[in-house]
């Protein structure tokens, strides 16, 4: 399975987990790896898409929240995880270290998920299960239509 982590996750700890975490039949890279920094989501989700991209991971906690990016992730067809607000502020062996505990929770989750389905990783290390989010489409299809 294709997957693409976001500028919100250091390419160093998408390296750590290509050499340690991923299993057989697994690709991940980093989306700065494609694009420019600062290149807008809409741009290189469906690029990713039609590249055979299934799954993204973001540390943006406000990503299913902008209607426009909402739309874009459901032209693509990804299914995604949403790291919390708690881990994009940690230091990065914190990152790498919850990152790594929940990849095996993480592949399993994406073998079955459905286009345009999110979960949300635990804020706490060690402790819970992803949580999966309501994505409302028709409301933000509506409003990235508005002027």
């Amino acid at each position: 399975m294709k997957v693409r982590a976001d500028e919100h996750v250091a390419p160093k700890i998408v390296q750590v987990l290509r050499i340690i975490a991923l299993s057989t039949g697994w690709e991940l890279t980093g989306v700065r790896e494609f694009h420019a920094a600062r290149t807008l989501d809409e741009t290189w989700l469906p690029r990713f898409a039609s590249e055979g991209g299934k799954a993204i991971i973001t540390a943006d906690a406000n990503m299913l929240k902008r209607p426009h990016l909402i739309a874009a992730v459901q032209q693509s067809g990804v299914c995604g995880i949403i790291l919390p607000s708690v881990w994009a502020q940690a230091r990065r062996n914190i990152q790498a270290a919850s990152l790594i505990y929940f990849w095996p929770e993480i592949e399993a989750t994406l073998t079955t998920a459905q286009a345009g389905e999110f979960w949300r990783v635990p804020t706490t290390l060690y402790a819970g299960s992803l949580e999966k989010l309501r994505v409302n489409y028709a409301a933000a299809a509506q409003a990235a239509q508005r002027p």
